[in-house]
């Protein structure tokens, strides 16, 4: 009798993942908000009559962003531990303020950026241990240094303006990147975006032996679309801001600290289930303050970007600034439930609410407007992230 073997369709089954692959591609959250910032861009480019495309306009945009992505990378840390900032607008007020008088007074460019960034981390500090040490809830905490922070600094200046920084302090975020300096930028996109591909290709050849090229070819074309973005925007009449640097460094360094580091397993571990990180032997109020301490040196950048761009501090700088980081994170695919987010989606956040300011700002519409179309993009990113969540549950 003769004995028949089947043998696997590995064809079949190779189709059958790449299309797995391609649908989950096209469905994530990142690929959404992508979508959902491309649509904005093609309307208002439409509807401004050519003038939204530009690149002095998408300078424009970077400059516009930077402060709230920074703050939004900050904000996401804490919301995936499960906690809340409501004090970044007023931190970074006084923060500047501090940078502000520092010129005033005669200081050089760094040490006015260190004496912010170290207020800050006070700030950040005395946040942090008071909600560890006495148990006491974020929200009120830091709803109280939203009133605090700020009322000490009107205070000491009695709502007078404090300025002008000089020139080099200004073009920390207002200054053009040389030509060499954006190629170099526009290079490093590519080659991190390479690397990144390399390594996922080895990671899961190692663990599952067979990988799905998709999203590989996705990370690679995303970088060098980026490249080229920058070196567009570079070679335009105003060329790339340095404001960028602000956010390439912010989000490298947090990107790495929540993907690559300790800390960052302990605190997705902390907002999924708190109980469980302190069965597992973690600190949790240690985590909790390390990542106050983290944002207290968000609010001394954030601080310095804002005195930067203004070129003097005033008593409404930094207003609202918390709400528009804290809607950029969840718009980004930051639970507030924690345990779920990134920190490339709160920048993503960032730029999608900055791509409607700038582009109804062109059209004319009143802030007012402005105000409800983020409102309701809010929400839909709210609900959005309830259907993420339901997914992932049933799986």
């Amino acid at each position: 009798m003769t004995t028949h073997y089947s043998t696997p369709n590995t064809e079949s089954g190779s189709g059958s993942r790449t299309w797995t692959s391609v649908l989950r591609l096209l469905t994530s959250r990142s690929t959404v908000l992508l979508l959902a910032a491309a649509l904005l861009v093609l309307y208002f480019e439409h509807a401004s009559g050519g003038i939204f495309v530009t690149a002095t306009n998408a300078s424009l945009l970077l400059r516009q962003t930077a402060v709230v992505a920074v703050a939004a990378a900050g904000i996401a840390i804490l919301i995936i531990m499960g906690e809340i900032d409501l004090s970044i607008g007023s931190s970074a007020f006084l923060t500047g303020l501090v940078a502000a008088q520092c010129q005033v007074a005669g200081w050089g460019v760094a040490p006015s950026v260190m004496a912010a960034v170290g207020t800050g981390i006070a700030l950040g500090f005395v946040q942090g241990l008071v909600i560890t040490r006495l148990a006491l809830p974020a929200f009120v905490v830091t709803l109280a240094g939203l009133l605090l922070w700020r009322g000490i600094g009107l205070m000491w200046t009695d709502a007078a303006a404090i300025g002008p920084v000089s020139p080099e302090f200004a073009d920390l975020t207002e200054g053009r990147m040389s030509s060499l300096s954006t190629t170099a930028l526009a290079a490093l996109v590519v080659a991190y975006g390479l690397w990144s591909a390399y390594r996922r290709y080895t990671s899961v050849k190692q663990e599952q032996g067979n990988v799905a090229i998709t999203p590989i070819l996705a990370a690679v074309a995303a970088s060098t679309v980026l490249a080229g973005a920058l070196l567009w925007i570079g070679a335009g009449r105003t060329g790339l801001p340095n404001a960028i640097l602000w956010i390439a460094v912010i989000v490298i360094v947090l990107g790495f600290a929540l993907s690559r580091a300790k800390f960052g397993r302990r605190v997705y571990l902390v907002g999924s289930n708190r109980e469980a990180a302190m069965y597992a032997g973690i600190s949790v109020n240690r985590i909790v303050l390390l990542g106050f301490i983290i944002m207290g040196a968000i609010y001394g950048i954030a601080g310095t970007m804002l005195i930067a761009r203004v070129g003097t501090s005033t008593a409404d700088s930094g207003i609202n600034l918390e709400l528009t980081a804290i809607a950029a994170a969840v718009i980004g695919g930051v639970s507030l439930r924690g345990g779920i987010g990134s920190i490339v989606g709160a920048l993503l956040g960032a730029f999608l609410l900055s791509t409607i300011d700038n582009g109804m700002s062109l059209l004319g519409v009143s802030s007012y407007a402005e105000n409800v179309v983020k409102a309701l993009i809010l929400v839909f990113a709210v609900g959005l992230d309830g259907y993420f969540t339901r997914r992932q549950q049933i799986r």
